[in-house]
């Protein structure tokens, strides 16, 4: 007997959370670059503002364009797609 499977969506968890750990790495780098630059030239915490600044602006815009890339897609190929193709129970009959 053989088990059924129910489809995954892998591909579109993959992508979301890569975007998502994209922009993390971009807020937690620049703000430790700016702490790195505190610590090497005695600015207080100039640094570590600017480039937490720096990151959330550079991690958002990234994350944006990933997005409206994946929307112009047309998703994820995931099994919530299989719906609108050919279905046209929201046709009036």
């Amino acid at each position: 007997m053989a088990l059924k499977r129910e489809p995954t969506n892998w591909p579109g968890l993959t992508r979301y959370s890569g975007m998502g750990l994209e922009l993390a790495a971009a807020i937690v780098g620049l703000t430790l670059v700016g702490l790195w630059v505190d610590h090497q030239f005695g600015t207080g915490p100039k640094g570590v503002i600017i480039g937490a600044i720096l990151g959330i602006v550079g991690g958002s815009y990234n994350f944006i364009r990933q997005a409206l890339a994946l929307m112009k897609q047309g998703g994820t190929g995931g099994k919530g797609d299989e719906a609108d193709q050919g279905d046209d129970t929201t046709q009036p009959r």
